[in-house]
Order: structure tokens, then C-alpha cells, then sequence
């Protein structure tokens, strides 16, 4: 079983009227997200999303319903594929500043993790708030 990370910004939804983060059923609906094949070949139904607000420190899980594809037209008029991912039992969650390998702001806002390793991470984010 994965965690799919979803990486969100309360900034953006602020310029941009995107979905608020505040508001956890306005996540059920995550879409425009770009998940490459192995990340795609790795999450399943029921297994769980993290969505995560770096700049507010909020979270929030949640279970996949399904995951869709479709195209969309980019700046230079190319075709780029993108997920939409369905979650029900969207849930406050406790932050835990999730690493993205090349950095978070150049990362294209989904990471996977095995659940051990998110398990892991929490336990260790936990560990720090007790301190």
C-alpha cells in the first residue's frame, strides 16, 4: 500500500480561486495534478492521499475513489497529460513536512510513498512535537 502526496497551497487557492484547504470537502474533488506513469502504476483505489499546505502547516488524508486522466492544453499550446483523483473521508490530519527530493517547489505537487516510509516520517514528526 502507497500514500499519494498531494502538495496544495492556501496562497494559491487565494489568487487563483482555486479549492480551500481550510475547507475539507472542497478536497474531495483534487484535479490537475501531474503524476507520471510510475506514480500512476503505484496508487490504487483505497489507498490514501495526503494533502498537505507547506506555507500554513495544514494536512489532511484522505481515501482515493479513483483516478482519471485527462489532457491539458499548456502555454505553448503542447498537450500534457493530467490526474484527477476522487477521495471520500477527507480528514483533518497532522502536518508532517513531507520531503520532496529535488525540493519542494520543483516537484510537480504529488509525491509517492510506501506507507511504511509515511508511517515512519509521522512517527518522527510526532517524536519532534513531544520535544
Amino acid at each position: 500500500m502507497n500514500i499519494l502526496v498531494l502538495r496544495h497551497s492556501a496562497e494559491k487557492v487565494k489568487n487563483e480561486g482555486k479549492r480551500d484547504i481550510i475547507t475539507a470537502s472542497q478536497l474531495e474533488d483534487a484535479t490537475g495534478y501531474a503524476l507520471n506513469k510510475n506514480q500512476i502504476a503505484s496508487i490504487k483505489e483505497k489507498d490514501s492521499a495526503y494533502i498537505l499546505d507547506r506555507d500554513n502547516g495544514l494536512a489532511f488524508l484522505g481515501e482515493i475513489v479513483s483516478i482519471s486522466e485527462r489532457l491539458v492544453k499548456r502555454k505553448d499550446g503542447n498537450l500534457e497529460r493530467r490526474q484527477d483523483i476522487a477521495l471520500r473521508n477527507v480528514q483533518a490530519s497532522l502536518f508532517i513536512d513531507v520531503p520532496f527530493i529535488k525540493g519542494w517547489e520543483t516537484q510537480r505537487g504529488v509525491k509517492v510513498m510506501s506507507k511504511i516510509e509515511f508511517d515512519k516520517a509521522f512517527i518522527n514528526s510526532n517524536t519532534d512535537h513531544d520535544r
